[in-house]
């Protein structure tokens, strides 16, 4: 008998009323959720992001076509009777949409394009407000853990807090970073960025020196404290006190820095690192704890995720048009999974209610549904369902 802890692809809780090979700790290969059972094709361009609802029933796709597609995916545990729709396209974006991200009840779904950021009634599918107090593009949104709001980052060097209605509550200006992507840990206490261009605050002010790991190349000095050249493009990742806004950590890596992702636990960061790799970071005693290897990034923005019933997975997209999964514990390459179509899988993102099934999208305009070919009844059909848009 395999403890859960000790299995390689366990990705489901343990039920033991349930007749399935979970219920004597048995897991292998094939209770990993590596088939794929929906291809969704509405999208006329490629699609770059990817967000499920917290309820699991609601899947939003961002797109270079300028829409932004809710998807509803019924709760049949067989995906040949699954009801799944394009419920609703929203279509009124001006430009290309890189990011989405729902409200904790799912009543709101925020989308960013190029500098805006649009609020939609994700019942309805109407637009309710649009919000430009940007003035570069929109790189990151992320809603609050205790639903009072969300937060947005963006190029311009600014972090901008929002209540619900999209009222501005506070702004962070003159960050030392162009911020690529930033979220905020589920226990509130951090906000977690990444960036380029770092350029060093005047002062400390309340920053212990020892957390800034400086590995770049000096400013150019006059020897009198007179900066006379510029520092050369730093890429870096930056750890705010959520409440303060105080830097715990600010530190230097060398390659681009694209996405970064939370653990549920709020211990571990996921940070995409051009070229090939990520890195996990442990937030509590920030440190890099491990890197992962394998998949291929050089040009194009990634996003990654923790997965999985513990969070034992990495899963990540890939500009070799692969889905790639690790374990989180080992770094362990578990999973090379092939299906879409040319070009990179650009986003994925793991059901946060059934832990055995995960989406991804991809340059070739689709997204696609994964889950495990085993089921409490026998195997899964893999079918290869194209789903088109209901009729308004």
């Amino acid at each position: 008998m395999i403890p859960q802890h000790r299995c390689r692809h366990h990705s489901s809780p343990v039920d033991p009323s349930s007749p399935s090979l979970f219920s004597d700790y048995i897991c292998d290969k094939e209770s990993f959720p590596g088939k794929t059972t929906t291809i969704l094709e509405v999208h006329s361009d490629e699609v770059w992001n990817v967000a499920w609802s917290h309820d699991g029933t609601r899947l939003a796709s961002a797109s270079k076509d300028k829409t932004a597609i809710i998807w509803r995916i019924g709760l049949e545990t067989e995906p040949s009777s699954r009801d799944s729709i394009a419920e609703f396209i929203l279509r009124d974006h001006p430009y290309y949409i890189s990011c989405l991200a729902w409200s904790l009840d799912d009543s709101i779904l925020s989308t960013s394009a190029d500098h805006l950021i649009l609020l939609w009634n994700a019942k309805t599918g109407a637009l309710m407000k649009t919000l430009e107090n940007h003035a570069e593009t929109v790189s990151s949104l992320a809603w609050l853990p205790d639903g009072s709001g969300f937060m947005s980052g963006s190029l311009d060097r600014k972090i901008i807090l929002w209540d619900m209605e999209g009222e501005l509550r506070d702004s962070w200006n003159d960050l030392a970073i162009r911020v690529t992507d930033a979220t905020v840990t589920p226990d509130m206490r951090r906000l977690v960025a990444v960036g380029m261009g770092y350029s060093p605050p005047p002062a400390l002010g309340t920053l212990a020196r020892a957390n800034v790991r400086d590995e770049s190349p000096p400013i150019v000095s006059d020897g009198n404290s007179n900066v006379v050249g510029p520092r050369l493009p730093d890429n870096r990742m930056i750890i705010y006190d959520l409440k303060t806004g105080r830097v715990e950590l600010s530190v230097h890596m060398e390659g681009e820095l694209t996405s970064v992702s939370i653990s549920e636990d709020s211990r571990y960061a996921l940070i995409h690192h051009a070229p090939d790799e990520i890195h996990l970071w442990d937030l509590e005693e920030f440190k890099l704890v491990r890197k992962f290897t394998g998949l291929r990034q050089g040009h194009y923005v990634i996003r990654s995720c923790f997965g999985g019933i513990d969070g034992n997975f990495v899963i990540s997209g890939s500009e070799d048009r692969k889905v790639y999964v690790w374990h989180r514990d080992t770094g362990t390459l578990l999973e090379v999974l092939e299906g879409h179509g040319l070009g990179s899988v650009n986003s994925v993102a793991w059901n946060p209610r059934n832990k055995r099934m995960f989406a991804s999208c991809s340059d070739d305009n689709t997204i696609r549904v994964w889950e495990a070919p085993v089921s409490a009844g026998g195997l899964l059909g893999v079918r290869h369902l194209s789903v088109r848009a209901r009729d308004d």
